[in-house]
């Protein structure tokens, strides 16, 4: 999902000035009310635990691992729309032991290590094998379905909560999970969940980077960074964060950024954007999007989850299934205005060639307006305010043009900024690229 012409609302990083807009982190919609995926309550019991989920590219349908708490075995549901869904049955080949949690499931490059280079997907999953050490176990699916593991561990005493994502942009997997330390001597390490990351470019080898994300002073008192869920998007990385409140025990998911896979924060005002649901619904203890990214449908991203009705420590009689939900293309987060037409003015956007502009806007009671300015701040002929303007409307990939104009003319200094005025609207993000041909 690397797209360097897109630029997102996620920071103030690319905003000029602003006045009379409120950013707001997106909440996801729950596309149904219960689960799409439930345990069928004998071999599954009555908990389905951590899953990962792709989109197979040589049939178009989306295949989601899944482990259970009754057996810690992996088994394989598929579906086409991901709300229909056929049970495969266990999918461990050759594993006697067979518990595994936390499978990630991502695809190999041509720099992984040999064991990889045939499969159909990659993965890494947390292990506690008989005769070997617990940690990060490496995976390969040859067929697409089943999987086999890799002897001996590729990290050691590390995965309590892990997930994995492939940077396709630069050919290094991430994983994040707990700190070592924290794994290694879990019964007099510190109980506070963080965020450490490790990066490989061939799944066996590791290059440790640290804790890189960490509750602090703006968090509640208790509350702990249970896992997180990185991957590319846009010019860097969002993560789906799962914030832990051991209090209650209980679980929801906020929004974590990073311009380069390395420097993480939280987005905003720490909004939660996956919540638990009311009081007495299948969701209302824990809310986990399972561990890959969102996958891409009808231009709504869309999210599968594990969601409980029970309290964290209640293994083998916990009550979870599988939700989905979603959220508009690039919809993360909006700069929201209300009964004040608000306004925002982008930093330098180049401008050495004919460029284009899309805008991801939902104003159907008020209006939005694109203009193009010159670097000072003048706005530039033929691109004013009045000729660029949208009114009534729900887009979220729209070409912008100025009577007639669809193309962005270069200037001698090649540089310019953007300015949108807007009016009872959201807007979400922009698409500033070059005219193809």
């Amino acid at each position: 999902m690397h797209d360097p012409d897109l630029h997102l609302f996620i920071t103030d990083d690319e905003i000029f000035a602003i006045r009379d807009l409120k950013p707001m982190a997106q909440t996801w919609r729950k596309d149904e009310i219960g689960p799409v995926l439930r345990p069928d309550g004998a071999e599954e019991g009555t908990g389905i635990g951590y899953a990962s989920a792709i989109r197979d590219p040589e049939d178009d349908r989306i295949k989601l691992w899944y482990s259970t708490h009754s057996d810690a075995l992996i088994r394989l549901a598929v579906s086409e729309d991901g709300r229909s869904w056929t049970k495969h049955g266990v999918v461990m080949d050759g594993w006697p032991e067979g518990r595994v949690d936390n499978l990630h499931v991502t695809v190999p490059t041509e720099d992984v290590d040999p064991w990889f280079r045939d499969a159909r997907f990659a993965g890494t999953a947390f292990m506690k094998p008989k005769g070997y050490e617990a940690g990060i176990y490496g995976m390969r699916s040859l067929d697409g379905e089943r999987w086999e593991v890799r002897l001996p561990a590729i990290l050691p005493k590390i995965g309590d909560r892990s997930a994995l994502t492939l940077d396709a942009h630069r050919g290094v997997y991430l994983l994040t999970s707990r700190p070592p330390s924290e794994i290694s001597n879990a019964v007099k390490a510190s109980k506070v969940r963080k965020i450490s990351l490790w990066e490989s470019r061939d799944l066996i080898h590791w290059e440790e980077r640290g804790i890189v994300l960490r509750a602090d002073e703006n968090d509640e008192e208790d509350v702990q960074l249970y896992g997180m869920v990185p991957f590319r998007y846009g010019v860097g990385f969002l993560g789906l964060l799962e914030m832990y409140y051991p209090g209650i025990e209980r679980l929801d998911t906020q929004l974590a950024y990073s311009p380069d896979g390395l420097r993480w924060h939280r987005v905003r005002r720490r909004e939660t954007v996956l919540p638990r649901g009311g009081e007495g619904s299948w969701d209302s203890h824990w809310v986990v999007p399972t561990l890959n990214p969102p996958l891409m449908a009808d231009d709504r991203l869309s999210f599968f989850y594990t969601g409980g009705s029970t309290k964290h420590g209640s293994k083998k009689r916990h009550r979870r299934a599988i939700g989905v939900a979603s959220l508009r293309r690039d919809g993360w987060v909006s700069l929201e205005a209300g009964r004040t037409e608000g306004q925002v003015v982008t930093t330098v956007l180049p401008l050495d060639r004919p460029m284009q502009l899309e805008i991801n806007v939902s104003c159907p009671t008020g209006y939005c307006c694109a203009e193009v300015l010159n670097p000072d701040g003048t706005p530039m002929e033929g691109y004013g305010a009045e000729s660029g303007r949208l009114e009534a409307v729900d887009v979220i990939r729209h070409r912008m043009n100025w009577d007639g104009r669809t193309t962005v003319s270069p200037v001698t200094d090649g540089l310019c900024r953007l300015r949108f005025t807007l009016f009872q609207g959201s807007l979400f993000s922009y698409r500033w690229s070059k005219v193809d041909g």
